[in-house]
């Protein structure tokens, strides 16, 4: 009887594919998860270094909601501090002291003050002088009057802010323009304050600083804004 040699054969061929098929995949496989591994990595680094300049969210803490914020990034390690960001708000007294300017937002439609965020390279009060500048047009001459600090989170829906709140009287009657993101300027009696919406808790700081002027005593409430006990440090409890 002769050798089944060709049987044989097959048998071999067949299990040598079957090895070649199985290696092969295991290749794939520690390919793949090579990759992986690398695009984590870069997505690491990238999340490092693109972070810088962009915004970032928060998570967590109070409000419950998510607030943006501004992040800080080393290039070297990766390590990224984030803040609220800070701006400037201005109360601006019209030149009798019975008026106040303010400016109704495009995006809202909304009254606010007028003000803005500070630049990374300069200090609240030429953040200050340099509103002033661009939106009405004013050179401040003496230091502007620190009111208060507005540092409530729930204050701004699109971001984590805390505002620096300064009053500037006028000494002589200005007709300031608006600005890119505001609809049209509008002055305002103190007194009819309640009969107008605000932006975030300008409502509030506005009041407040009336009570100041009118020396009415120390703030007690913020009823009728978006809350009844926004918290805030003003001169008017000090």
């Amino acid at each position: 009887m002769l050798p089944n040699y060709g049987i044989r054969d097959k048998r071999l061929r067949k299990v040598s594919g079957l090895s070649t098929l199985k290696a092969s995949l295991v290749l794939n496989i520690f390919l793949a998860i090579c990759l992986v591994y690398c695009l984590l990595g870069r997505s690491k680094n990238l999340r490092a270094s693109d972070s810088r300049g962009r915004e970032m969210v928060w998570h967590g803490g109070h409000p419950k909601e998510a607030r943006a914020g501004s992040c800080w990034c080393g290039q070297d390690d990766g390590y990224c501090m984030c803040t609220p960001n800070v701006a400037i708000d201005l109360i601006i007294l019209s030149k009798d002291g019975q008026d106040v300017w303010l400016v109704r937002r495009k995006d809202t439609n909304l009254l606010a003050s007028m003000g803005g965020f500070v630049d990374v390279n300069e200090t609240v009060e030429n953040a200050v002088r340099r509103e002033l500048q661009e939106e009405m047009g004013v050179v401040l001459k003496e230091s502007p009057r620190l009111f208060g600090v507005y540092s409530d989170p729930r204050r701004d829906n699109r971001r984590r802010t805390v505002g620096v709140v300064y009053a500037v009287h006028l000494v002589e009657e200005v007709y300031p323009r608006a600005g890119d993101d505001a609809k049209e300027v509008k002055r305002i009696s103190l007194d009819d304050i309640e009969k107008h919406s605000f932006f975030a808790d300008h409502r509030t700081i506005l009041l407040d600083y009336r009570r100041f002027l009118r020396q009415e005593g120390a703030v007690l409430s913020s009823a009728g804004d978006f809350a009844a006990d926004i918290t805030r440090s003003t001169c008017a409890t000090t």
